[in-house]
């Protein structure tokens, strides 16, 4: 409850807290896997890779270990194909999690601004923005080459509250794992996660965070409200 008092301003994870990209991400890695004549992925699988920027993700996908660093060459080959896949398949089959549209909407009526602070390439964010109406009611979205570092670390997160004009303690940080969760903690700034999304396979109530909430709606209005609900509202308290 306390923590949700100073907050002036939203920051939202953009894959796994809005939109549920995994499809569009699974159809651009399966493609470049045939291309490489390399065996395919399961898209659960990939879902559980998603979250730390293409060039982990590739990695992942090429070892098939979480920490796993493939071969240099075989990795640019790989990003140049992925790239031009997603290309085609970013916002194909990506839709907008429940209570997010509610969400933003009443944010917005009650005059908070928001920003979405991703690892995903500039280009891919706000073509996905684009195509889902959200670049409309955000502020500005940050993408992952936009920086010299990306989350976990806290950089893009100050830079952001920086932006919107705002100390990173009058910010909350919305997303749905760890690696949002990390990058929250070392920038001062509360943190949020949504009970869906893209955890790496790391269950969300083992997360670091001061509270899960079952939607973007939910986080809204207990912000209008200026506390947390019950349990029976949907909010855990971490």
């Amino acid at each position: 409850m306390q923590f949700l008092a100073g907050v002036r301003a939203i920051i939202f994870d953009l894959d796994g807290t809005l939109v549920d990209t995994a499809p569009d991400i699974a159809a651009a890695v399966d493609a470049t896997l045939r291309e490489l004549e390399r065996p395919p992925v399961d898209d659960a699988q990939v879902r559980s890779w998603i979250g730390r920027g293409v060039d982990v993700l590739l990695h992942r996908v090429l070892t098939r270990e979480r920490d796993g660093r493939s071969d240099a060459s075989e990795h640019a080959r790989a990003r140049e194909r992925f790239l031009e896949h997603y290309a085609a398949h970013n916002g194909r089959s990506a839709k907008l999690y429940p209570g997010v549209r509610e969400g933003i909407d009443h944010a917005k009526r009650l005059g908070i601004p928001m920003c979405c602070v991703t690892n995903k390439l500039q280009s891919f964010s706000e073509a996905l923005l684009a195509l889902t109406g959200l670049d409309r009611d955000l502020t500005f979205v940050q993408g992952g080459d936009a920086l010299p570092k990306t989350k976990p670390d806290p950089l893009p997160l100050l830079h952001a509250a920086a932006r919107l004009g705002f100390a990173p303690d009058e910010c909350v940080m919305v997303g749905d794992s760890s690696n949002d969760a990390r990058a929250a903690r070392a920038a001062g700034m509360p943190i949020v996660l949504v009970g869906y999304g893209y955890t790496e396979d790391l269950p969300v109530d083992q997360i670091d965070c001061d509270a899960i909430v079952r939607s973007v709606a939910d986080l809204v209005a207990a912000i209008a409200a200026g506390q947390f609900r019950q349990l029976d509202t949907g909010f855990r308290h971490a």
